[in-house]
Protein backbone atom coordinates (compact mmCIF):
# COMPACT_ATOMS: atom_id res chain seq x y z
CA UNK A 1 0.00 0.00 0.00
CA UNK A 2 1.33 3.38 -1.12
CA UNK A 3 2.15 5.83 1.37
CA UNK A 4 0.41 8.63 2.24
CA UNK A 5 0.85 12.07 0.35
CA UNK A 6 2.18 14.07 3.09
CA UNK A 7 4.70 11.85 4.01
CA UNK A 8 6.13 11.38 0.76
CA UNK A 9 6.45 15.20 0.72
CA UNK A 10 7.71 15.09 4.01
CA UNK A 11 10.41 12.71 2.93
CA UNK A 12 11.04 14.42 -0.19
CA UNK A 13 11.74 17.42 1.41
CA UNK A 14 13.99 15.43 3.86
CA UNK A 15 15.92 14.09 0.96
CA UNK A 16 16.61 17.58 -0.70
CA UNK A 17 17.51 19.29 2.27
CA UNK A 18 20.36 16.26 2.94
CA UNK A 19 21.45 16.99 -0.76
CA UNK A 20 21.96 20.36 -0.11
CA UNK A 21 23.86 20.33 3.20
CA UNK A 22 26.29 18.10 0.99
CA UNK A 23 25.56 14.36 0.59
CA UNK A 24 25.50 14.09 -3.06
CA UNK A 25 23.94 10.70 -4.44
CA UNK A 26 20.19 10.99 -4.40
CA UNK A 27 19.73 7.50 -4.65
CA UNK A 28 21.68 6.66 -1.64
CA UNK A 29 19.71 9.62 0.09
CA UNK A 30 16.32 8.18 -0.92
CA UNK A 31 17.29 3.93 -0.13
CA UNK A 32 18.13 4.96 3.51
CA UNK A 33 14.50 5.38 3.94
CA UNK A 34 13.99 1.75 3.34
CA UNK A 35 10.88 2.49 0.98
CA UNK A 36 9.16 0.09 -1.05
CA UNK A 37 9.78 0.66 -5.13
CA UNK A 38 6.54 2.38 -5.51
CA UNK A 39 6.92 5.17 -2.79
CA UNK A 40 10.68 5.53 -4.10
CA UNK A 41 9.05 6.44 -7.11
CA UNK A 42 6.52 8.96 -5.79
CA UNK A 43 9.44 10.31 -3.71
CA UNK A 44 11.41 11.04 -6.53
CA UNK A 45 8.73 12.55 -8.85
CA UNK A 46 8.38 15.27 -6.08
CA UNK A 47 11.98 15.95 -5.47
CA UNK A 48 12.31 16.28 -9.69
CA UNK A 49 9.33 18.79 -9.74
CA UNK A 50 10.72 20.66 -6.35
CA UNK A 51 13.98 20.55 -8.25
CA UNK A 52 14.73 19.72 -11.69
CA UNK A 53 18.25 20.63 -11.33
CA UNK A 54 18.65 17.69 -9.05
CA UNK A 55 19.72 14.96 -11.47
CA UNK A 56 20.08 11.33 -10.46
CA UNK A 57 20.06 8.04 -11.88
CA UNK A 58 16.56 5.75 -11.91
CA UNK A 59 16.53 4.07 -8.22
CA UNK A 60 17.35 0.66 -8.45
CA UNK A 61 15.12 -1.47 -5.98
Amino acid sequence: MAMADYKIRVIANACITRYERGENDMNEIINSYNLDSVDQGAVLAYVYAKRPDIETMPVSV
